[in-house]
């Protein structure tokens, strides 16, 4: 037996993209989860970031749980399910945090997306993968919408009032992005582990802009 089978054997009966993600887990990167970058470096934000870091992580983790419900619920396969691979899936969700106030402070969203680019790049990275594909910019505009962002749990479930905090999600393969698609979008902290799925289902950041509800800039 292939070492490279293991996973689906084990787990047969997990979701396409969980499964991919498990593999990916088990035999390309022990961890998974956003590259974050910090473009705000003000008195008030020193404070703030890491809630803020930690803010995104307890909305993905929300949104991870609340998937596996669905799944229990709604999945033709749900009576072989347990809970084991997707606790094992979470355990190594880990946010790759970039912050250099001599480097970012007040940077355009532009510049960032070069960095990440080369960066994904060097690696020979582009586009394998949901990490690669995209990534969170808290910039000055999101921070002030973050800040007194409530947990999950304490999230009205008024539409208005999701969207009200979000953060920058920016689209690694974009080069000159055409309108109405500018190459990033505004992201609910609600929106941000449903767009992790979209990715790794294999869309992009285009489609799930097209998806925002009317009259509104946010996801």
């Amino acid at each position: 037996m292939s070492r490279i089978q293991l996973p689906r054997q084990l787990y047969p009966w997990l979701p396409g993209h969980y499964r991919d993600l498990y593999h990916w887990l088990n035999f390309t990167e022990p961890t998974w989860g956003y590259t974050i970058y910090r473009t705000t470096y003000t008195p008030q934000s020193h404070t703030a970031f890491p809630r803020i870091v930690d803010l995104t992580t307890a909305y993905i983790k929300d949104g991870f749980y609340k998937d596996y419900k669905s799944c229990l619920r709604y999945n033709p396969r749900a009576d072989e399910f347990n809970r084991t691979p997707f606790d094992e899936i979470w355990a190594k969700y880990k946010p790759r945090v970039v912050e250099d106030a001599s480097q970012f402070d007040g940077v355009s969203l532009e510049q960032v997306h070069a960095h990440f680019k080369a960066w994904v790049t060097k690696r020979d990275m582009l586009d394998r993968f949901p990490s690669y594909r995209m990534f969170i910019v808290i910039d000055e505009e999101s921070f002030q919408t973050l800040q007194n962002a409530p947990l999950p749990e304490d999230l009205p479930r008024r539409l208005e009032d999701m969207q009200r905090h979000y953060v920058k999600f920016v689209e690694a393969l974009e080069e000159d992005p055409e309108l109405p698609f500018p190459g990033w979008m505004k992201c609910s902290l609600s929106g941000i582990f449903d767009t992790w799925l979209d990715m790794q289902e294999g869309s992009y950041l285009k489609e799930t802009y097209s998806l925002r509800p009317r009259r509104t800039d946010v996801y």
